[in-house]
Formats: structure tokens, C-alpha cells, sequence
């Protein structure tokens, strides 16, 4: 990146931070934290180990040094800034969630919503999590922090558990399923399937080789079968309809599992980025979004924070985005986009600044 690019990607953080507040973390003074500088452009050279008193503290640092990436620690010490893990003498952590659209099946931001509020909602039904904030990362996911005093000192082995359950790891069919709320809510939408199947006259799209029989006893006890599938209970099905069984368990477990990254949760001393704080890589604001708020939140609209003024750039090739509920095609060479595009496309390192 040019010296002139880099000038100006700094003089716009810059405003954005002397203008906005970043969210100030519990006990921020026994956190440590990380930044990435845009004088390290192109390389991602992190400065870390580092430790403030106040939060005036840390909003003087990042005025002064104008960070592309600010990240704290999920851990709680004793000698933030210590260099050695060692000597930083850990305490706690908070329960850190990442749901990153580019690790799920169709790598989209609405499946991401549609997991963290999956996620959110079992934490909150399933352990009793009552203390959790939802952020969009600012690029291609979300985060959840739990802050429940129960959770904070688990262990990496407890949470990777955690994990396990949500994700469904090796949770396969068995007609002696677990009695929990994972095995109730995949049993839900099964019995939904199996009663939809039995009213349409369809029962042998779910399973090809039943009998005429059989068939007919289903249809007489519909109801019955219904809720005994509801029960976990699977005896109206012989041995002869497994095949047909596993297809919906595992059809039903897809649309049950939350697609966590194993890593961040069992990471007892993660490094997370700061809400209202701005992601180097597309200029757009973390943001925390409620429970309530996140059906409502688009990534691309809310999470734009820079101006609508038309700025110079020249485009390494051709790219098409959508920003501000506005879609933008443009092709490789001199352009005049709003400054909002502009940040995002250099951001990005698919543009330079000026002509």
C-alpha cells in the first residue's frame, strides 16, 4: 500500500475515533490488549502485551496511534502487560462464541444471524446464560460474550464441551437418545416431518420401502406416532425403516447445530475485537446488537460509519459490493465512489487512494 493510501486511511480512523467512543469492557484494567497500526500496512504486525489504568488511558492510545485493529483479551489478570503467558498470573475469562460466515455450509451473514440467535437462545434455555452480548465483527460474522460468573473460570476441556453439545459432535441416531434439549428439539422436527408426511399421503418419500401395513397402522395412530416421536420414542418404527429414521435425525440435526469455531471458545486467553472499534480489513464498526435488535441489524447498512462524499480511487480490478442498501459495480481503473466505498475497497486492498 502507497504512502499516500496509508495517510489517508489513517486521517479517516482517525476522525471516526475522535468523533465515536469505543465500549469500554469490564475490568478493562485487567485486560491485556492489542492493536494493529496502519503504518504496518501490508503486513499484519501486532503490538500486544500492553495494559491500561482508565479508559481515558486507552482512548489516549488510540488517538495517538490510530489503530486499524483493536482487540483485549477474554482473560482477566493479575499483570495484563506481561510478556511471558506465564507471569500475567490468569484469573478468569469470559465465554467467547465466534460464528464466522465463511465456515458455515452456504456462507452467508443471514445463516450467521440466523446461528448466533440459535446459539444466543440455547445458551440462554439450555445453561441458564442470562449476562450475553451479541457483536457483529465487522467483517464476516459474529461474536458472543457470556459474562455469567458460573462460566467465567471453566476450563478449556468445559468449554470445548460446550461446544460439542451445540454443535452436535458425534450425535448420531440411535432409538436411545440422550433426554436432552438438543435431542427434544431435533425429535421436534422429525415428529413435524413424519406428521406432515402422514396428512399429505406422502409417508413413503420418508420411507421408500415401508410396508402396506405398516402404513396403515401409521396412518390409524397418527397422532400417537406424532408424540411418541416428540418422547424420543421410536417404536412404531421397526428395524425395517432405520435408514428412513437416521435420513430425518440427520436432516433435522443440520437445521439444530450451531456452526461455533471449536478454537475461540476453548481459547481461555483469547484476544477478541472491541465493540465500536473499527475492523481494519473493511472499515466497518463492531458492533453490539441485542437480542431483540438483531432481526432488524443489516451488516452493510448499520455497520457503516463513514460519509457519503464522493472521493478519487483506482480499482486493482473489478468488484461489485452493496453498502448502504446501494449496490456498486465498478471495473479496474479510475473511479469516483462515495467515501464509504472508498475506505471499504482499501480496506479490502482492491483499491489505492487518488489517481
Amino acid at each position: 500500500m502507497d504512502t499516500l493510501t496509508k495517510e489517508y486511511l489513517k486521517a479517516k480512523f482517525l476522525e471516526y475515533y475522535s468523533k465515536n467512543d469505543v465500549e469500554e469492557p469490564r475490568l478493562l484494567w485487567e485486560r491485556e490488549w492489542a492493536f494493529v497500526e496502519v503504518e504496518s500496512l501490508p503486513d499484519f504486525i501486532m503490538r500486544r502485551h500492553i495494559a491500561f489504568d482508565s479508559y481515558i488511558e486507552l482512548k489516549g492510545f488510540i488517538l495517538k496511534n490510530v489503530p486499524l485493529h483493536i482487540y483485549y483479551s477474554s482473560a482477566y489478570y493479575e499483570k495484563p502487560d506481561a510478556e511471558n503467558m506465564e507471569a500475567k498470573g490468569w484469573k478468569k475469562a469470559d465465554l467467547i462464541f465466534d460464528i464466522d460466515a465463511d465456515h458455515l455450509p452456504n456462507g452467508s451473514l443471514k445463516e450467521a444471524k440466523r446461528q448466533i440467535k440459535m446459539l444466543y437462545d440455547v445458551l440462554e434455555e439450555d445453561f441458564g446464560c442470562k449476562d450475553m452480548e451479541i457483536v457483529f465483527s465487522g467483517s464476516r460474522g459474529y461474536h458472543l460474550h457470556v459474562h455469567d460468573e458460573d462460566f467465567l473460570e471453566l476450563s478449556s476441556a468445559e468449554r470445548r464441551e460446550i461446544v460439542d453439545y451445540l454443535s452436535l459432535t458425534d450425535f448420531k441416531f440411535s432409538r436411545k437418545l440422550p433426554e436432552s434439549r438438543q435431542s427434544y428439539r431435533i425429535a421436534e422436527i422429525m415428529a413435524n416431518e413424519i406428521d406432515k408426511a402422514l396428512k399429505e399421503g406422502k409417508i413413503r418419500e420418508l420411507f421408500p420401502n415401508i410396508s402396506e401395513r405398516r402404513e396403515k397402522m401409521l396412518l390409524a395412530a397418527a397422532e400417537e406416532v406424532v408424540e411418541s416421536v416428540k418422547s424420543l420414542n421410536f417404536d412404531y418404527f421397526p428395524k425395517t425403516l432405520e435408514k428412513g429414521l437416521t435420513r430425518l435425525f440427520n436432516k433435522a440435526a443440520e437445521s439444530v447445530r450451531i456452526h461455533v469455531d471449536p478454537p475461540v471458545t476453548a481459547d481461555v486467553k483469547r484476544l477478541i475485537r472491541l465493540p465500536g472499534s473499527l475492523h481494519g480489513k473493511t472499515g466497518l464498526k463492531v458492533c453490539k446488537v441485542s437480542r431483540d435488535e438483531i432481526d432488524e441489524f443489516k451488516p452493510t447498512r448499520d455497520a457503516v460509519v463513514f460519509e457519503d462524499d464522493f472521493v478519487k480511487i483506482r480499482v486493482k480490478s473489478n468488484v461489485k459490493l452493496r453498502l448502504k442498501e446501494e449496490e456498486f459495480r465498478l471495473k479496474k481503473g479510475k473511479a469516483k465512489v462515495p467515501e464509504f466505498v472508498a475506505i471499504y475497497l482499501i480496506c479490502r486492498g482492491v483499491a489505492i487512494y487518488g489517481w
